[in-house]
C-alpha cells in the first residue's frame, strides 16, 4: 500500500490570479515542478507561485512558495523581418536558426536566463513553451508568414510544417541522453575533443551534437558573465574552427539587452555604457576602469580577430542604445557625449554598422544637437555628422548608408544632392578606397552602394565613370599577388651603417634617429601609432633602429603585410625581423572582416 501511495504522489504548480489559486500544471517529478515554478516567477506575471505535493490519499503539503515583485509583466515576441529557413528538424540546431529564435523570442530567453542552445534539447522547457499561448502561437505564425514565400506555399501550410518539426524536436529532446558522451568529450578535450568524438557522425547531425554539448556546459552557469567566460575558456587562438564555434556561441549569449547590461555592470549613464561597448568592439577596453571581468575577457578575445558574429551582435546592441529614447547623460549635456560616440564609430567608408547605424546616429543627433527642446533639422544633422568624417570615402559611405535606410529614404533628394557634391570634390581614386584595394573593386563596390541607396541610374553611372577618368598615376595602388620570397634575417647580422627612418600615418610623422629607438603600431593606447582595426593586435608591429640598421619586427597574431620599395609584398609572421630600406608601406587590416586596411609609410635614409 505504501509503495502504491508513493507511486501516486503528484506535484501541482499553483499560481494566484485575482486573489484566487489556479493550478498551472501537474507533474510526476518534483524537479520538473520546481523548474516550472521558477520559470513562472521569472515571468513576474503572478503575485505568488507555489508547488504543492499531493500524496496518494489526497494529503497536501506546500514544498515551495515564493512571491513575485511583478504581477503584470507580459513577455511577447519581438519584431523580426527575416528568418532562417528549416526544412528538417536537425536544421533547427544550426547557428542561423538559433539566432532567429533568439531574436524572435528575446524576452523569453532573458526571462529564463538561457540561450536557445540550452533549451532546444530539453523536453520539459519545450513543453512549457508550447503551453505559453501568448508566445508559442504568435511565434509560429510569424515564422510561417516570413518563410512561406521562400517555399512558394501558403502561410497555413508552412504553419503545419513548423508544427510537425516542433513535435519532432520534442521527440529528439526525449532522446538527448544519448548525446552525453559528446558532452564529456567537450569537458575533457575542449572543442578539438568534441569534434574528434563526432567525426564519424553524419554531417547533418553535427549542429545538434555541438549545441547539446555547449548547452550542457552552459546550463550550470545562470549569470550571463559566467556563460561568456565559460565559452571563452574553450578558445584556442590560431584554430579557425575553434574560433568559429566560440564566436557563434558568444554571439548567441551577448546579442540581447539583458546580457549586455549584466556584462557592463555599473555604468553612470547610457553614454558610458555605449563607450564601453565601443571599446569592447575594438578590443581595447581599459582594464584600469571598473569593467566586469567577463567584458574585459570578451574585449581581449574580439581584439584578436575572427569574431565576426560577436562584432555584429555588439553593433546590434550599440544601434539599439543609440536609437533609443534614454538620455545619454544624467546632466542633460548629451551633445558632447554624443560627439564622442560618433567619433568612436568612424571607419574608412563611413560608420561601423552600415545603414542601421547611420540611421540611429542621425536620429540621435537630431535630439542631442537640438536646442531649447527643438530637434536639429535632418539636413543640419547630416551635415554635422559628415563634418566629423575626415575623408571623401567616409562621407560618401555615410550618405549612401543613410539613403539606404528607411529613415533616410524620406529625404533621399537631399542625400542624392550631397552625394553628387561629394563626388565633385574627389580628385583621386585613392580617396575612395582602402589601401591595397583594386580600382575595379572600388568601382563595383560603389556601384552596388549607389544602386542600393536609390541613386538614379544615370547619375550613378556618371559618378562611377568619374573614377575611370582619373589619371593612372592617381588611381588606387594595386598589390601584386605573387610576393617575392625573402628570408628572415637575424638582426645581429645586419650592416651597421647609420640609418634614419621616418614613419607616417594619416598625417602623423615619427622620426627614429637614435640607436635603440622604436615605434610600436597597434591598438593599445600606449602605441606610437594607434589603429582602430579589430584584426590588429594590441602591439602589432615594431619599427626600430637596431645595431645601426632600420628593422621591422612582427609582434602580431595575424601577420603583417609589407609593400616593398620595388612594389612587391612580403607577409611577416610573428617574431620575424627584416631590414627596411628605401620607401615602403606596412599594411594592417583584414578585408575578410570588412575592414579597410591601414597603410603606414616608411622612408629610410642612410647617413646623418
Amino acid at each position: 500500500m505504501a509503495m502504491s501511495n508513493r507511486r501516486n504522489v503528484r506535484f501541482e504548480v499553483v499560481v494566484e490570479q485575482g486573489g484566487k489559486p489556479n493550478i498551472d500544471g501537474v507533474f510526476d517529478d518534483e524537479k520538473a515542478a520546481t523548474e516550472r515554478a521558477g520559470y513562472l516567477l521569472r515571468l513576474a506575471k503572478f503575485p505568488v507561485v507555489r508547488v504543492v505535493k499531493v500524496n496518494g490519499v489526497g494529503k497536501e503539503e506546500t514544498i515551495f512558495q515564493k512571491s513575485s515583485a511583478g504581477g503584470s509583466k507580459l513577455t511577447t515576441i519581438s519584431t523580426i523581418n527575416d528568418a532562417n529557413l528549416c526544412t528538417d528538424v536537425l536544421q533547427i540546431f544550426s547557428f542561423e536558426s538559433r539566432m532567429t529564435l533568439l531574436r524572435l523570442l528575446r524576452g523569453y530567453w532573458d526571462d529564463q536566463g538561457v540561450i536557445p542552445a540550452e533549451q532546444l534539447h530539453r523536453y520539459f522547457p519545450l513543453r512549457y513553451f508550447e503551453r505559453e499561448a501568448l508566445l508559442f502561437n504568435p511565434s509560429i505564425t510569424r515564422l510561417s508568414t516570413l518563410q512561406a514565400p521562400m517555399l512558394g506555399i501558403k502561410p497555413t501550410e508552412r504553419y503545419d510544417q513548423i508544427m510537425r518539426m516542433f513535435t519532432a524536436l520534442k521527440e529528439l529532446a526525449q532522446q538527448s541522453d544519448s548525446l552525453k558522451p559528446y558532452d564529456q568529450a567537450l569537458a575533457r578535450g575542449g572543442i578539438s575533443g568534441l569534434l574528434a568524438a563526432s567525426i564519424d557522425r553524419p554531417v547533418e547531425e553535427r549542429d545538434r551534437i555541438i549545441s547539446h554539448a555547449f548547452g550542457s556546459m552552459l546550463e550550470p552557469h545562470r549569470e550571463w558573465g559566467a556563460k561568456v567566460q565559460a565559452v571563452l575558456r574553450l578558445h584556442q587562438e590560431g584554430d579557425a574552427e575553434n574560433t568559429r564555434l566560440v564566436d557563434e556561441f558568444l554571439a548567441e549569449i551577448v546579442d540581447g539587452r539583458e546580457p549586455i547590461r549584466a556584462l557592463i555592470g555599473y555604468s553612470p549613464d547610457l553614454a558610458s555604457a555605449l563607450l564601453s561597448l565601443q571599446a569592447t568592439l575594438r578590443g581595447d577596453l581599459d582594464d584600469r576602469l571598473p569593467n566586469t571581468d567577463a567584458l574585459l575577457a570578451l574585449s581581449n578575445a574580439v581584439g584578436g580577430g575572427g569574431f565576426r558574429n560577436v562584432q555584429a551582435a555588439l553593433l546590434n546592441r550599440l544601434c539599439g542604445g543609440i536609437d533609443g529614447l534614454t538620455p545619454l547623460t544624467r546632466t542633460g549635456s548629451d551633445a558632447k557625449a554624443f560627439q564622442s560616440i560618433v567619433d568612436g564609430m568612424i571607419v574608412f567608408d563611413g560608420f561601423m554598422g552600415g545603414p542601421t547605424m547611420a540611421e540611429a546616429l542621425t536620429k540621435r543627433g537630431k535630439v542631442a544637437w537640438g536646442l531649447g527642446g527643438v530637434d536639429l533639422p535632418f539636413e543640419d544633422t547630416v551635415l554635422r555628422l559628415s563634418s566629423r568624417l575626415g575623408s571623401a570615402a567616409a562621407r560618401l559611405g555615410f550618405l549612401l548608408d543613410l539613403a539606404t535606410s528607411d529613415f533616410g529614404r524620406r529625404k533621399v533628394s537631399f542625400l542624392i544632392q550631397r552625394v553628387a557634391e561629394e563626388f565633385n570634390q574627389v580628385k583621386s581614386a585613392a580617396e575612395l578606397a582602402a589601401p591595397g584595394v583594386l580600382l575595379s573593386e572600388v568601382r563595383d563596390g560603389l556601384g552596388r552602394r549607389l544602386r542600393a541607396a536609390g541613386i538614379p541610374r544615370a547619375l550613378a553611372d556618371g559618378l562611377i565613370a568619374k573614377i575611370a577618368m582619373i589619371p593612372d598615376e592617381q588611381r588606387v595602388l594595386t598589390i601584386p599577388t605573387a610576393p617575392r620570397q625573402l628570408e628572415t634575417i637575424d638582426a645581429r647580422s645586419l650592416p651597421r651603417a647609420a640609418g634614419r627612418i621616418t614613419v607616417t600615418h594619416q598625417g602623423k610623422t615619427i622620426a627614429l634617429p637614435d640607436q635603440g629607438a622604436e615605434v610600436v603600431i597597434g591598438r593599445a593606447a600606449e602605441c606610437g601609432i594607434i589603429l582602430d582595426h579589430a584584426s590588429a593586435s594590441r602591439r602589432h608591429v615594431a619599427i626600430r633602429v637596431q645595431d645601426g640598421a632600420c628593422v621591422v619586427e612582427d609582434l602580431s597574431r595575424n601577420g603583417t603585410r609589407l609593400m616593398l620599395p620595388n612594389g612587391e609584398t612580403r607577409l611577416l609572421k610573428q617574431g620575424e625581423i627584416i631590414p627596411l630600406s628605401g620607401r615602403g608601406e606596412i599594411i594592417i587590416g583584414s578585408l575578410d572582416l570588412g575592414e579597410h586596411p591601414a597603410r603606414i609609410g616608411w622612408e629610410v635614409k642612410t647617413g646623418r
